[in-house]
């Protein structure tokens, strides 16, 4: 059975609550991160995927969400869209969530693949973008990407699918955030941000520096204005406040890795999170054998957001209008 356009735009409120609830009270967690692969067309300088080989990977991915059955799976890479029969693979886990998300660099996005997604039954297409311009197509080393990106993005807007960028928030791209959010609008889609961290490539050329705090203090004083203006960030109040936190300290303690989120491999190991070690593999895990982590290095969305209150007034209203 194909998913419709109802389908990928519409999850139905009821539905998320009840699986919300559920993994509160299961202790679950609410976000489930899937790698398809590690195998990258892009060879970006802040992450090392598309140097690692990427073995044993999974033909069937249903199992393992079966056993969360989490509020949101996201799945990515890797460049996800480089497994065969994606589609399939994102069919197959589709029943056990409630939200389905998947994040490519989108440079074998096109219409006839978008449309496969959103038949798969994916509610976000979410495209990675740090830079406007050609300096996002010599970061991610592919020849052409943001004049791709620029000419589909707003075809797929137009077909009524949901599509959201990806930008992480670094030293060398403060000055693209606020154009970034009003491309996204022009385009006709969503933004989200995320903090940069140098957890994948230890590489602190990327962090915000200490004589441009003030200058990130502004930027996402304006990004929350532009979220109530524009109308298309997807990001949290909480989450925001803290990326200046993160930056001026180098880290935020209190991590909940594990228990509100997780992170599974293409072999099927589950990790806490992307860049802590193995805990097991999906057919073994126990939550006996999480620990509370003691890393205070990232301030990833996959983290802050999950971690952001959910019955807070001010996140109710976020989340009803999404």
């Amino acid at each position: 059975m194909d998913y419709t356009l109802e389908d990928h735009r519409n999850p139905p409120k009821l539905r998320g609550i009840y699986y919300f609830l559920r993994c509160k009270l299961q202790k679950r967690p609410k976000l489930l991160n899937i790698e398809f692969t590690k195998h990258c067309n892009a060879k970006c300088s802040f992450c090392a995927c598309w140097q690692v080989e990427s073995p044993n990977e999974m033909t069937d991915y249903s199992a393992v969400v079966k056993k969360f059955r989490p509020l949101v799976v996201a799945v990515s890479g890797g460049e996800p869209l480089l497994r065969r029969h994606y589609d399939t693979l994102l069919k197959d886990l589709r029943p056990y969530c409630h939200f389905l998300q998947i994040i490519t660099n989108g440079a074998l996005l096109n219409e006839n693949s978008a449309e496969k997604l959103v038949k798969a039954g994916v509610n976000q297409i979410s495209v990675s973008l740090d830079y406007i311009g050609n300096r996002h197509s010599e970061n991610r080393k592919i020849e052409g990407l943001y004049e791709h990106i620029e000419a589909t993005l707003p075809k797929l807007a137009q077909k009524c699918y949901k599509i959201a960028l990806n930008t992480v928030i670094m030293e060398s791209n403060l000055d693209h955030i606020i154009p970034i959010a009003h491309k996204a609008k022009e385009w006709g889609i969503y933004v989200s941000y995320s903090a940069y961290c140098t957890l994948k490539k230890d590489l602190n050329e990327f962090m915000v520096r200490p004589g441009r705090f003030e200058e990130l203090r502004r930027v996402v004083g304006e990004i929350k204005k532009l979220k109530r203006t524009l109308g298309n960030i997807r990001n949290s109040d909480f989450y925001l406040d803290n990326i200046p936190v993160y930056f001026q300290n180098g880290g935020i303690g209190n991590c909940h890795a594990g228990k509100l989120w997780m992170q599974v491999t293409p072999d099927g190991y589950v990790q806490q999170c992307s860049e802590l070690p193995r805990v097991s593999h999906f057919t073994e895990y126990e939550t006996t054998k999480v620990k509370k982590p003691a890393c205070t290095k990232c301030w990833y969305a996959c983290r802050g957001e999950s971690e952001a209150n959910p019955l807070a007034p001010r996140r109710l209203i976020e989340l009803f209008s999404m």
